[in-house]
């Protein structure tokens, strides 16, 4: 069995997922995931809505919590039992991946589509939602899909803004959002229609700004965040965060002539840096 830590938010979870999912089938065996900071739910609750696929995990197999005994953690972090810890080492691809054998347990957030780019029409068949669209998020759904102009634009705030991931992270400026709609824009050569997705949608309706029409989306709450993720699929292009939920909607979004305008710095701390988090023909605008 592959077991992955999870840990974060739902696009980090996702890219957890992907990886674990992505090493379990080359290697052929089961996959465990590991709520670790709630194992009273096995799964995350968003991941309901999702076609997961996932075992329990035996729990002679779950690592010690930390308040375990000291020298039950020591034995298990220096592999002295099962599973063996590989670590991701480092923001960006780690290609010793493609070592890691069976009976193993991941701890990581594993941000680059290289870690499951063999694997991807796996990766979106499981992310695939099994949930029913219902009510204001079917009649959005259905009014991006008849709009073939639709943009999704994600803006992210919230914890973004707390002081310590300002240093580490940072938001996307007004700038990099004008000139990243400008890009798509002069590329596909329409009057576009852009629907913009925020953690924090009362600030970006009364400060947010652009030379375009644009709609905030603003009616699902803080816990179905997950069902923005799925409007956003809908869209036929994309202007991402430095967000790896925005990531994932570009990312699952079905389009095959979508663009997706990213910021060029992922992280504002110079400190932090994961070249392989872009993909192959995403635009990459100053931020």
């Amino acid at each position: 069995m592959i077991i992955v830590r999870l840990a974060g938010r739902l696009g980090n979870l996702m890219f957890q997922y992907a990886t674990g999912r992505a090493l379990s089938y080359r290697l052929g065996v089961s996959l465990g995931l590991d709520n670790y900071f709630n194992r009273e739910n096995i799964l995350p609750p968003e991941f309901h809505k999702l076609n997961i696929q996932t075992e329990i995990i035996p729990k002679k197999l779950l690592p010690p919590r930390k308040n375990s005994i000291r020298i039950l953690k020591l034995v298990w972090r220096f592999g002295l039992i099962k599973p063996k810890i590989f670590h991701q080492g480092g923001l960006q691809y780690n290609p010793k991946i493609n070592e890691v054998t069976d009976n193993t347990y991941l701890i990581g957030y594993w941000q680059s589509e290289k870690f499951f780019q063999d694997y991807k029409e796996i990766i979106r068949s499981d992310f695939e939602f099994t949930s029913p669209l219902k009510g204001q998020n079917l009649e959005t759904y259905q009014e991006i899909i008849e709009t073939k102009t639709a943009i999704s634009l994600h803006i992210r705030r919230g914890d973004y803004l707390d002081q310590k991931n300002k240093l580490i992270h940072g938001t996307c400026s007004q700038e990099y959002y004008e000139q990243a709609v400008r890009v798509i824009v002069e590329q596909c050569q329409f009057s576009p229609t852009i629907f913009v997705f925020s953690d924090d949608p009362k600030w970006v309706t009364e400060h947010f700004k652009l030379p375009y029409h644009f709609r905030v989306v603003s009616h699902n709450p803080a816990d179905e965040a997950i069902e923005d993720l799925r409007l956003m699929t809908a869209c036929k292009h994309h202007v991402i965060a430095n967000s790896s939920f925005s990531w994932w909607g570009a990312w699952l979004a079905e389009n095959k002539s979508k663009m997706i305008v990213a910021p060029k710095r992922w992280f504002s701390s110079s400190k932090n840096s994961n070249p392989d988090i872009y993909c192959k023909n995403w635009v990459r605008v100053n931020n």
